[in-house]
């Protein structure tokens, strides 16, 4: 084992790339050139193959289209290392998916299965191996499929000599290969076993979500929720006061001018005449053109945005298509009431990802069972792969019926993006503009509903750092004069399982929640349901003193193991919720429960306040 390597140059290495190890969203790609060719390669098929050319694309089919300089640049483009001496090279990928990367045997990479290994206790991880002399070295793309996971990179020198290892792509990382060593920089897979050879080598590691650089197969698709001429995707979102604002916005086919709202009290939707109160208010449209979905390629989005409503009102209104005609049903919603005037309700749900028609069901239950509840927090991961259209159109639809009168407040997480800017995310959402100016509006923001205050956050650490949005928090946590303080974001701070910690989180935002009073900090990510005793500086609160309550739980249908910590009250596995809060300013209390998918409460406790 080269573990005087480890000591005398990778240490170093470490030292140096630490700083760079999150590349953030705000700076350029690692993969520029890269992205730029594959983008040209989509651009010629687009121009060339058959719509079912391009639905039916193979790994070996993408290969043979390209032409020689984007063969070249494919086969040594993704993963660049300068070497000190010369170095057997070992790349190790996951098989399930079955994709070989086609450059490895056109390079005269050896296939060795006597250094396969396995990651996360369950993923076979086969191993190919080449020389290379010292110099740079460039290696390929995972994948066409964006199904591989990149691939791990073992340095071995050769007769066990010294080696100087540099990544030359920013964001990768040295570290010794060792057992339950942490394999990539934004997930907690881990070493589960390792032949002896690799054993103690330098190992180069990236992000799972860079599996995504190189799709083609699969980029080509099709939507089984196409739009019409017919409104949908009808929601409502805050923008402004909830007592006096809410922002609607549905969808339809094609390109189209604005369409219009039809607005009225529900109080005199009965009078003989037209409603006094009614009345048209004109859409703004934007048109959403994602080339990919070959059977709906553009959609219009529109959006009016309601700023002089009464608040504790009830309001109906229909949408039309961007002609004044099509208009939908009738549907409603309510204003927020004044601070301390009525009791309201809301909802907490963990990721939906996956499942997204159990899902449906799941939130389709809660506004059954809890009809006045007042609005919806999502805990971020709302679809699996947050780049492609035809998952945020299931969402929609699963969604729609309920949010369509509830408002729903989302945060955003790993699979909302999944690694890169998430650009499908922020155009299909209307979401506040007062979060922190260092990030795109509507990746954090906060909202005042009655006596709470929410603040929703971006925990992708991995692509942007959390101090980022450090000052910004303090502030709007100190001036806020609520009753109660709320915080929801993606990655928890404290997790069900000790592989699934977020250190870098906790270290930036614990002071703050304690500081400022958080009482309940809404989380997800963790694919499973706990509760903790109320926290302060990490550690249980003595009773009659105040902790922040950490949640976590999940409404989809993947799920994980746990291995409780210690303060936790409460956790569930293979268990899908959806939690209700009911809040009355009048006696300044909290009720918190978590129902399953069976109707079964599973956990609840209360919280009061002067």
């Amino acid at each position: 084992m080269q573990t005087s390597l480890i000591r005398a140059a990778v240490t170093g290495i470490l030292l140096a790339t630490l700083g760079v190890a999150a590349v953030s969203a705000e700076t350029q790609s690692p993969h520029v050139e890269l992205e730029r060719a594959v983008s040209g390669v989509i651009e010629r098929m687009q121009q060339t193959l058959s719509v079912e050319e391009r639905l039916t694309l193979t790994p070996e089919s993408a290969a043979s289209f390209l032409n020689g300089r984007e063969r070249q640049l494919f086969s040594t483009g993704f993963a660049r290392l300068q070497v000190s001496t010369p170095v057997t090279v070992h790349v190790a990928f996951e098989s399930a998916p079955g994709e070989v990367p086609f450059w490895l045997p056109a390079r005269g990479f050896e296939r060795r299965s006597d250094l396969d290994f396995l990651v996360k206790g369950e993923d076979d991880y086969a191993t190919w191996s080449k020389r290379f002399p010292a110099g740079e070295i460039g290696l390929g793309i995972p994948g066409f499929t964006g199904e591989m996971k990149p691939y791990l990179i073992f340095i071995e020198a050769d007769n066990s000599a010294s080696v100087e290892v540099e990544p030359l792509v920013p964001g990768v990382d040295v570290v010794e290969a060792t057992l339950g060593q942490q394999v990539y920089l934004d997930d907690d897979d881990d070493l589960t076993t390792l032949p002896d050879r690799l054993l103690g080598l330098p190992m180069l590691r990236s992000y799972e979500s860079w599996e995504f650089v190189a799709r083609l197969v699969g980029y080509f698709r099709v939507t089984d929720y196409p739009s019409s001429e017919r409104p949908d995707h009808v929601q409502l979102t805050w923008q402004g006061d909830p007592a006096s604002s809410v922002t609607v916005q549905w969808r339809t086919r094609g390109e189209s001018a604005g369409g219009r709202l039809w607005l009225a009290r529900r109080s005199e939707l009965l009078q003989e005449d037209n409603p006094g109160s009614a009345r048209i208010v004109q859409a703004e449209p934007f048109v959403m053109t994602t080339l990919q979905i070959e059977n709906d390629p553009a959609v219009t989005l529109h959006r009016a945005t309601l700023d002089d409503l009464a608040p504790a009102t009830d309001y109906a209104y229909a949408v039309s298509a961007g002609d004044g005609g099509q208009w939908s049903e009738l549907r409603s919603f309510r204003t927020a009431a004044k601070p301390g005037d009525e009791p309201y309700s809301f909802v907490y749900l963990g990721d939906p990802q996956s499942g997204l028609d159990r899902w449906g069901e799941l939130i389709r239950q809660s506004d059954y069972r809890f009809p006045e509840s007042r609005f919806y927090l999502i805990a971020g991961d709302l679809i699996d792969e947050g780049t492609q259209r035809d998952n945020w159109d299931q969402f929609f639809a699963e969604s729609s019926p309920v949010f369509d009168r509830r408002p729903v407040l989302p945060a955003i997480g790993n699979h909302d993006s999944h690694g890169g800017h998430p650009t499908l995310y922020l155009q299909q959402f209307a979401l506040p503009d007062n979060g922190t100016d260092t990030l795109d509006p509507g990746r954090t923001y906060h909202v005042t509903y009655q006596d709470m205050l929410v603040v929703v956050m971006d925990s992708n650490y991995d692509l942007i750092d959390p101090a980022t949005q450090t000052e910004w928090l303090d502030r709007v946590l100190g001036e806020s004069d609520a009753r109660w303080k709320t915080v929801i974001y993606h990655h928890p701070l404290y997790a069900s399982h000790p592989e699934r910690d977020n250190a870098p989180l906790r270290d930036a935002w614990l002071p703050i929640f304690d500081r400022h009073g958080v009482d309940i900090a809404f989380q997800g990510h963790d694919h499973a349901y706990m509760r903790t005793q109320p926290l302060r500086g990490g550690k249980p609160v003595a009773e009659g003193e105040h902790g922040t309550v950490y949640l976590v739980a999940v409404s989809g249908t993947k799920m994980y193991e746990q291995s409780l910590p210690e303060f936790a009250v409460f956790g569930a596995t293979d268990t899908r919720t959806f939690q209700v809060i009911d809040v009355d300013p009048g006696n300044g209390t909290l009720r918190y429960r978590a129902i399953s998918e069976a109707g079964e409460v599973i956990d609840e406790f209360a919280l009061q306040k002067p």
